[in-house]
């Protein structure tokens, strides 16, 4: 698989009530945007969309969880939010879903992750 950036993960825990982020690198995803728009009878509704695939099928990643382009040393907390991120980084993105692709050779075996 061809790579073309890192990825920062930022996954997403519930405690008590209680939310908050961990935050980890993937060295290796390939990236792609996709810029669409859907109309509807009320009028256009945006279909932006990222699609990532990571080839390492060990990581942990569920929907809910934030994926941004690059290496990013942002901490999510009660002074810096999601929001913030995604004000900050155009290309942090919520995870929407995640296929794993876990046949074929070792090489062949990856995660595609769908994001918006």
């Amino acid at each position: 698989m061809r790579t073309n950036t890192p990825v920062t993960l930022y996954s997403r825990s519930v405690s008590k009530g209680v939310e908050s982020w961990s935050r980890s690198y993937i060295s290796a995803a390939h990236w792609e945007n996709r810029k669409a728009v859907n109309v509807i009878a009320s009028g256009l509704l945006e279909a932006d969309a990222v699609s990532v695939w990571i080839p390492d099928i060990s990581i942990s990643i569920k929907s809910g969880d934030i994926i941004v382009k690059g290496k990013i040393d942002k901490t999510i907390s009660d002074t810096y939010t999601v929001s913030d991120l995604r004000k900050e980084f155009p290309y942090a993105v919520r995870v929407t879903s995640v296929d794993l692709y876990d046949f074929g050779s070792p090489n062949m075996r990856h995660l595609r992750i769908g994001a918006s």
